[in-house]
């Protein structure tokens, strides 16, 4: 194996206009998509507009096929919520909150501190956790 940083793909050569046809025409990329997660019959109408008013957001957050069952469960939950707040009436206890709340932050769309394990948000630690050693100040 060579030492050195990994070869680009080509597309990205592309977009930062560093493409060569001689060099990088051979090169083959692979794009696999994840597959959506799958909408289940039994949702309510209510889960469903919380689905698609939702579901941009788990894809991009890397949530595939394999995860359909729990987006299912807090669609579902966020509608029966939803329902709560608007009518007035008794408020959702605290667990059903602290339920969703875990919901979002395994469908990883909680907020910042939801995504640090995958590398994305404010606040997230380096990929390299070795990156700084030897950076001490040098005058």
């Amino acid at each position: 194996m060579k030492r050195g940083p990994k070869a680009e793909t080509p597309s990205t050569k592309l977009a930062r206009g560093t493409f060569q046809p001689v060099r990088d025409g051979v090169k083959t990329e692979i794009i696999v998509p994840g597959d959506p997660p799958i909408q289940p019959d039994y949702l309510t109408p209510g889960a469903i507009e919380v689905w698609q008013e939702v579901i941009g957001r788990v894809m991009a957050a890397g949530i595939t096929e394999a995860d359909s069952a729990l987006f299912a469960r807090y669609c579902s939950l966020e509608a029966e919520v939803r329902v709560a707040f608007a009518s007035g009436g008794e408020l959702p206890s605290a667990a059903y909150l602290t339920n969703l709340r875990q919901m979002e932050e395994l469908l990883r769309i909680a907020g910042p501190k939801s995504r640090i394990g995958v590398g994305g948000g404010n606040g997230a630690k380096p990929a390299n956790r070795f990156a700084r050693n030897g950076a001490g100040n040098r005058s």
